[in-house]
C-alpha cells in the first residue's frame, strides 16, 4: 500500500497526540530527559514531538532511541550570535580576511578604541536548540547519519553508544546549526566510496589530507567570536583553528567517522589557544587528526594546561551542568557541555587552601598579556581546593569571579614536573644580580630599544625602564619573584619569566 503525504502527515499528527498522552502519563513511555526538553522547547514542542513519533512504531526502535537521544541532550544546547560594540551600543566590523595577520587587526582594533572607547563582544542573540530545532532538520539528521553507519564499512565497527555521542550529533560547539551531512557526502563522496576496503584510520586520513589541502590556519581570525558557517569558511578557505576543526569534525561525522573537537582554551607558554580534531576508533584508542600550521611539540611541558573535548551531550561534570543558572563564569570555562581529557601522564594534582568566599575558584595561565581561566574547582572547607590533572612546568594564578571582573585568590603559583609547588612572592631580602637579554624565549632585546621592566604584586608593578645591550643589561632584582618586559609594541607575544640562581631568565 502506498502511503501519500497527506496520510504521512495524518499519522505524524495522530502519532503526536500518542506522544501527548504520554509526557500527561506517568506510566513508561518517554524518557524522563526528552519530557524535561519537551516541557523548555515553548512554541517549538509540536516540531519535536512529530520529529519523536515519525519513529514511533517498533521497527524504528533504534532510530527512536537515536531521536530520544538528541531530544533529550539538546537541553543546553544553543547558537550565539556576537558583534563588536562600544559602551554606547555603536558596533564595529572588523572582518578578518581584511587583515594579514591578527597584529595588523589588532592594530585597527587599538586605533578604533582610541576614538571610542573599549570594545567588546556583545551577544546579539541566541538561539535554544529546543525552541527553534525543526522535525524535518531532525529527521534528515537521523535519516544521513544511520545512512551512514550502515553505507561505509569502517563505520559498521562503531557500536550504536559510540555512533550516539560522536557520529549522531548535528553540531559541534556554539555555531550555527545548519544540515551538512549531504553537502559533505556529495563534496568528498567520490574520495571515499562505500565499497572501499579502507579502515577506519585510512579514510580518516585520507579525508583530512584533502581537507588540509583545501583549507588552512590564520591567527586574523583568532579574535572571530562566531564560529564561520561550512558557505563562509568554503569561501574564504582560511580560518581559526575552532573554525577549521568544526568544519573537518562535520565531514568526517558524514561518512559515519566518530570525531570530537579536543582543545585547550589558552596554551601555557605561548599565545591564543589551540583545538584540534581526535577520530574515536572503535576500540575507544584515539587519534589525533591536524593541519599543517599545528602546534608543535603539543605535550611538551609548560605548553597544555587542560586539555578539554566539545560534547553534545549533557555532561553531569562540567561546570556548564553544574552553575546555577545564570551565574557569570570565565569564557569557555561554564557556558557549554564539554570533559576533561587531560592525560594523566603529562599531569599533577594541584590542592590548595580552602577560599571560603567564592563559590568557583579558577586557575589562569598567561596569555597574550592577561591572565585567563584554564580549570576550575569547588573549594570544601574541609578538604580545601582541589584542581585535578594540571599540566606541570607551568605558573598559575588563582582567581575568582565576580559579575564579570575577575579577582586574584592568592600569589602565582609554579606547579613543576614532580607535582610540586610553590608560591611566587618577591623576596627583597635576597637580591640575584639578573641578566635581562630577550623579551620572550625566541625574541632577544635589541640593542639601543628602550624597554620596561615589570614586578607581579597583586598586578604589574612598574619597576624601571633600560636599554636594550647586545650582551645584556645586568640588574640587581628580588629573588623568588615574577617579571615582565614589555617594549613599545605591546602587541609582542611577551612572555613571562623568573631568574635562577645563575642571574638568566626562564620563560613560561
Amino acid at each position: 500500500m502506498k502511503i501519500t503525504r497527506k496520510l504521512s502527515f495524518i499519522i505524524i499528527i495522530l502519532l503526536s497526540f500518542t506522544v501527548q498522552s504520554c509526557l500527561k502519563s506517568t506510566r513508561d513511555g518517554i524518557p524522563d530527559g526528552v519530557r524535561k526538553t519537551l516541557a523548555v522547547s515553548g512554541i517549538n514542542q509540536p516540531n519535536l514531538m512529530q520529529a519523536i513519533a515519525y519513529y514511533y512504531h517498533p521497527s524504528d526502535s533504534m532510530k527512536l532511541k537515536a531521536m530520544y537521544w538528541l531530544v533529550k541532550n539538546m537541553r543546553g544546547n544553543y547558537s550565539a550570535f556576537y558583534s563588536v560594540k562600544d559602551s554606547m551600543g555603536k558596533q564595529f566590523s572588523f572582518p578578518p580576511d581584511h587583515y594579514k595577520d591578527y597584529f595588523q587587526m589588532e592594530r585597527s582594533w587599538d586605533s578604533v578604541e582610541r576614538i571610542y572607547g573599549p570594545l567588546t563582544y556583545k551577544a546579539d542573540s541566541f538561539l535554544l536548540d529546543p525552541k527553534h530545532i525543526n522535525s524535518s532538520f531532525l529527521i534528515n539528521t537521523i535519516e544521513s547519519s544511520f545512512n551512514s553507519h550502515k553505507k561505509y564499512i569502517w563505520s559498521r565497527q562503531y557500536s550504536y553508544n559510540q555512533f550516539f555521542k560522536w557520529i549522531l550529533p548535528y553540531r559541534c560547539a556554539n555555531e550555527q546549526v545548519e544540515p551538512f551531512r549531504d553537502h559533505f557526502l556529495k563534496k568528498y563522496g567520490k574520495y571515499l566510496l562505500p565499497n572501499d576496503s579502507l579502515s577506519i584510520i585510512e579514510a580518516a586520513f585520507k579525508l583530512n589530507n584533502i581537507i588540509n589541502k583545501e583549507y588552512s590556519y590564520s591567527d586574523s581570525y583568532n579574535k572571530e567570536a562566531n564560529v564561520q558557517t561550512i558557505s563562509q569558511l568554503e569561501k574564504s578557505h582560511k580560518g581559526n583553528f575552532y573554525d577549521l576543526n568544526i568544519y573537518k569534525i562535520k565531514a568526517l561525522r558524514s561518512f559515519g567517522i566518530a570525531a570530537a573537537l579536543d582543545y585547550s582554551p589558552f596554551l601555557a607558554d605561548t599565545a591564543f589557544g589551540y583545538a584540534w580534531t581526535t577520530i574515536i576508533l572503535p576500540d575507544n584508542s584515539e587519534l589525533r587528526l591536524e593541519f599543517k600550521q599545528k602546534v608543535k611539540n603539543l605535550y611538551k611541558p609548560g605548553r597544555l594546561a587542560k586539555i578539554y573535548r566539545r560534547v553534545f551531550y549533557r555532561d553531569a561534570t562540567s561546570l556548564y551542568f553544574i552553575k546555577k543558572p545564570g551565574e557569570p563564569t570565565p569564557p569557555f570555562m561554564g557556558q557549554f557541555f564539554y570533559i576533561d581529557i587531560t592525560e594523566p601522564a603529562f599531569s599533577r594534582p594541584l590542592l590548595l587552601p580552602y577560599y571560603a568566599d567564592t563559590d568557583f575558584a579558577y586557575l589562569s595561565v598567561f596569555n597574550m598579556g592577561e591572565w585567563h581561566p584554564i580549570s576550575w574547582s569547588i573549594p570544601h572547607k574541609s578538604v580545601g581546593t582541589d584542581f585535578l590533572k594540571m599540566g606541570t612546568n607551568i605558573i598559575y594564578l588563582p582567581v575568582k569571579q565576580e559579575k564579570n571582573h575577575l579577582f586574584r585568590l592568592g600569589d602565582p603559583i609554579f606547579l613543576s614536573e614532580d607535582g610540586n609547588y610553590h608560591y611566587l612572592s618577591p623576596d627583597f631580602s635576597i637580591e640575584i644580580p639578573a641578566i635581562l637579554k630577550k623579551l620572550s624565549p625566541n625574541l632577544d632585546l635589541n640593542p639601543g630599544i628602550k624597554y620596561n621592566l615589570y614586578l607581579w604584586k597583586g598586578n604589574w608593578d612598574f619597576l624601571f625602564s633600560f636599554t636594550g645591550r647586545k650582551k645584556g643589561k645586568v640588574v640587581p632584582l628580588p629573588a623568588n619573584a615574577l617579571f615582565l618586559i614589555t617594549d613599545h609594541d605591546y602587541l609582542t607575544n611577551e612572555r613571562i619569566f623568573l631568574i635562577d640562581n645563575s642571574g638568566n631568565q626562564i620563560f613560561y
